[in-house]
């Protein structure tokens, strides 16, 4: 009886404090490319002709006052931008718990910008070189300083430290991954990394694992978070977190398969990437810890049929014999472009049910996905390989 009280109790709640912006998702749900965009899109000869076919959709005149020759990497940022500018105007009207929940959002695009500008510091790239890579969902307060002229990234990594470690919703994460680093070479590390020290353990880190543990960190974390909500978000939410923590241990593995990372000195390397939830916790995360190659990882995945359908879709991209240049040649998708589609579907579900905030959520990664599908176009149409827009663009919301 309780739980038949609480569901009008829960519905009549939410319209009240999120009604309006959930109302404001779904209505730019319409703003979608439908397959007439896409079949104008794909038949431009040039980038000139792709700025007029995006004119005639919900993208507008976004690109008018960018100069011809126009760049992808241009067109990349803009629609970024305006996906940015979207999500800063949707978060304006929230209140808490959705407020937060935004924020989680974002944390995944900061994760993306400190390890870009951490990469080009080691590198004495200045961080202003860096300001056309840089996501606009991921953009903070302290960037600004780092990404001024002034700013002397031969000073070491003083003020970097301080301001991503400090100053930033994902300082617990990164101050939680330096201790881990630094505690493998000094068991000292327990009393505390001193700013000194950063320089030194990052530079000795591989970036990319960095990247991915902190990526881990945060969804661990926004799946607590989620789950604290309850409801039809914890249900509906939780099920996208859980998908994305699964698609995750099946990245780190196939991609970790014929590298170091796959070596038994390695492999604890390897499985620290493995989210602590999801449908493959634990008892398939147990048996993908022990995998080294093609054969073991499938019987791994014997018991998740899904899983095992999309490995056997992939593993010939990852197979030993096929050498890494005749790869694309040959056709042969990766684990992530079949991840890619998986996901829409999944993202397209969360706007069938209602009160939750897991349209919030879908509703960034379509876009997202959408963005890709833009630049892989655009991509194409300079290399003259439009032939291939069908079959490598994964479109959203079809009729």
């Amino acid at each position: 009886l309780d739980s038949a009280v609480g569901i009008p109790m829960e519905l009549s709640a939410f319209n009240i404090n999120h009604g309006f912006c959930e109302a404001v998702v779904r209505g730019l749900r319409s703003g979608f490319l439908g397959p007439e965009d896409y079949r104008r899109l794909g038949t431009s000869d040039t980038l000139e002709d792709m700025r007029s076919a995006l004119e005639e959709t919900d993208y507008g005149t976004f690109l008018q006052d960018e100069p011809s020759p126009l760049l992808v990497s241009t067109m990349s940022k803009k629609c970024y931008e305006k996906l940015a500018d979207e999500f800063r105007y949707l978060k304006a009207q929230t209140v808490e718990p959705l407020t937060t929940f935004m924020d989680f959002i974002a944390r995944e695009k900061m994760i993306d910008n400190v390890c870009m500008i951490i990469q080009g510091a080691l590198n004495n790239k200045a961080p202003v070189e860096m300001q056309e890579k840089v996501h606009p969902l991921g953009v903070f307060e302290g960037m600004k300083v780092i990404m001024s002229e002034t700013f002397d990234v031969q000073g070491g990594f003083d003020d970097v430290y301080r301001i991503f470690l400090v100053d930033t919703p994902i300082g617990p994460y990164f101050d939680e991954y330096l201790r881990e680093a630094d505690r493998e070479k000094d068991e000292m590390a327990r009393a505390g990394i001193e700013t000194s020290q950063v320089g030194s353990i990052l530079t000795k880190q591989d970036l990319e694992i960095m990247k991915a543990t902190l990526k881990k960190a945060w969804l661990e974390d926004f799946n607590l978070f989620v789950q604290g909500l309850g409801g039809t978000t914890a249900e509906v939410m939780g099920h996208m977190l859980k998908m994305e923590a699964d698609f995750r241990v099946l990245l780190v593995t196939l991609n970790a398969l014929n590298t170091d990372l796959s070596t038994e000195s390695k492999l604890q390397d390897r499985n620290a990437l493995y989210p602590s939830f999801g449908y493959l916790y634990p008892e398939g995360t147990k048996e993908l810890r022990k995998v080294w190659n093609e054969t073991t990882v499938r019987a791994a995945l014997e018991p998740y049929s899904k899983y095992l359908q999309l490995f056997d879709q992939v593993k010939q991209f990852y197979e030993t014999e096929t050498g890494a240049p005749d790869r694309a040649a040959t056709g042969y998708q990766s684990i992530e472009d079949l991840i890619y589609t998986e996901n829409v579907h999944m993202y397209e579900m969360a706007f069938e049910q209602q009160y939750h905030f897991g349209v919030f959520y879908a509703w960034v990664k379509l876009r997202e996905q959408e963005i890709r599908n833009i630049r892989w176009i655009a991509n194409m149409v300079i290399l003259s390989t439009k032939e291939h827009i069908d079959s490598t663009i994964v479109p959203i919301f079809q009729p």
